[in-house]
């Protein structure tokens, strides 16, 4: 019988099996190595693009609006209404300031009744102006507001004539604060109607 020159024959198998699994590894590596890499900033760049695009097409399809011109007589026009506005206020806090000063006594009743002549006068002119400042021709809804500017005018001056009167004629204070009550919702007419006019004519 044959004698084996090599009595452990198994003991290679595991240096095999070793040999193998680095083979394998190796080939695995350098698998994944070769896969190119994409830069972080390659990608915000992309993706900044992609949303620059978008803002752009978007922008694109929205609607464009375009401003409506105003003639120069119609701002002419409303501008007069703005100070006229301012004077109308005016007018409202020194009739307040003068019912005040004769309710509380701070005022006499000779210097109290030559305030709201005053009053009455500076109110009477106001309204007249009112009157004068005509809108610009071929505008139908700025007419329309102006009436009811002018209506609110004339309301003024004839609460401060009943002002007056329910100080003099009157021997309480009712007829005075009521008075006093309807001017100041005749201030308050006014403003609105100069609203409603500037809106009227676009502004």
């Amino acid at each position: 019988m044959a004698r084996n020159p090599d009595p452990k024959p198994g003991r290679w198998i595991l240096p095999l099996i070793i040999v193998g699994m680095v083979g394998f590894t190796y080939l695995f590596t350098t698998s994944i190595d070769t896969v190119p890499e994409v830069p972080d900033n390659e990608t915000s760049s992309s993706t900044s693009t992609s949303t620059s695009t978008t803002e752009a097409t978007s922008g694109s399809s929205a609607p464009s609006t375009v401003p409506i011109a105003i003639s120069p007589e119609v701002q002419a026009y409303v501008a007069g209404l703005d100070n006229f506005d301012l004077s109308m206020a005016t007018l409202g806090d020194r009739m307040a300031a003068a019912n005040a000063a004769w309710d509380d006594r701070s005022a006499t009743f000779s210097d109290t009744r030559t305030v709201l002549e005053t009053l009455i006068a500076d109110t009477t002119t106001f309204a007249d102006e009112v009157a004068a400042a005509t809108p610009p021709a071929g505008q139908a809804g700025l007419a329309l507001e102006h009436e009811k500017i002018v209506a609110a005018a004339t309301a003024a001056k004839t609460a401060a004539e009943n002002v007056l009167d329910g100080l003099v004629n009157s021997e309480g204070s009712a007829e005075r604060l009521a008075a006093l009550e309807s001017f100041n919702g005749a201030v308050g007419d006014f403003s609105a109607a100069v609203s409603s006019a500037k809106a009227a004519a676009g502004i």
